[in-house]
């Protein structure tokens, strides 16, 4: 069925933009059927016939469940509910990641709330021969504690500078900031994005090489995309994928038009585009 799919795209791509590499993005299970596509029939499905995108929506929420599985047993949803940024009820959701842009704001204040507590503490506390980086890095060495929080702070900043360099369609952050994250997945045991991410990130670094030409479009920001043209709006391609297709489930939208060929048709070649 992908195989399928990649040839119906590659067909489309072929008829409306001769010469054009096409580009894929899947989530994390297809993606893997996709790359397994690649290197069973490189001849008409390789590496140089297509570049397959791992759908990096996915791979935020599973760095988001990833923080929250660090973060289970420690307090932290406890002291997220006391502080009043959400019920009680609802703080447990955010270590499973339920709501991604709530869980998403909830990383955020913390990450902001620890560096003011750091510097506080550095500003009282510090040693004047030391620098702030030093001294953390010390007082890491010296107290579990302070160790903990500070990895958290770590795994918060790779995750939110993944975001913004979807936000902001920088392709090199995105680069960067993936790799970053690879460690976390690792060492959580997140085991298929510990191993596909690995061949997405290497694709990424190969494209100067495979693909010029689509590594200069995503170094212009066109790997994302950009529905409202307003700066730090950027969406990763299968997020806009799912509104797409929620505006078209919706009321009055594709379903319950499937069985009928004809009706779906004329609602595909007449509907709006809100991509």
């Amino acid at each position: 069925m992908i195989r399928h799919a990649m040839n119906i795209v590659k067909s489309s791509v072929s008829t409306l933009n001769p010469g054009q590499i096409p580009v894929i993005a899947f989530d994390q299970p297809l993606f893997t059927i996709a790359k397994l596509i690649q290197w069973n029939w490189p001849e008409t499905h390789g590496e140089d016939h297509f570049v397959v995108m791992f759908g990096v929506l996915h791979v935020e929420m599973a760095a988001l469940k990833a923080l929250g599985s660090l973060l289970s047993g420690s307090g932290w949803a406890e002291a997220i509910a006391d502080a009043g940024f959400v019920t009680s009820g609802s703080a447990e959701g955010l270590l499973s990641a339920s709501h991604m842009r709530h869980c998403r704001r909830a990383h955020e204040v913390t990450l902001a709330s620890l560096y003011i507590l750091q510097r506080l503490a550095f500003e009282n506390l510090g040693d004047a021969e030391l620098t702030f980086e030093d001294w953390c890095c010390q007082q890491s060495v010296e107290h579990c504690q302070i160790a903990f929080w500070s990895n958290v702070m770590k795994f918060q900043t790779a995750v939110l500078l993944f975001v913004r360099s979807l936000r902001e369609a920088n392709f090199a952050l995105y680069v960067d900031s993936l790799t970053n994250l690879m460690p976390w997945f690792f060492v959580l045991d997140r085991t298929n994005y510990a191993r596909w991410l690995s061949v997405h990130i290497r694709d990424m670094l190969n494209l100067p090489s495979s693909h010029p030409s689509v590594f200069v479009h995503f170094s212009n920001g066109k790997f994302t995309v950009n529905k409202s043209g307003r700066v730090f709006s950027a969406m990763p391609i299968d997020q806009a994928h799912e509104q797409l297709n929620a505006v078209a489930k919706g009321d009055g939208g594709i379903i319950g038009l499937t069985d009928n060929d004809a009706a779906l048709a004329r609602y595909i070649v007449g509907c709006p585009s809100y991509c």
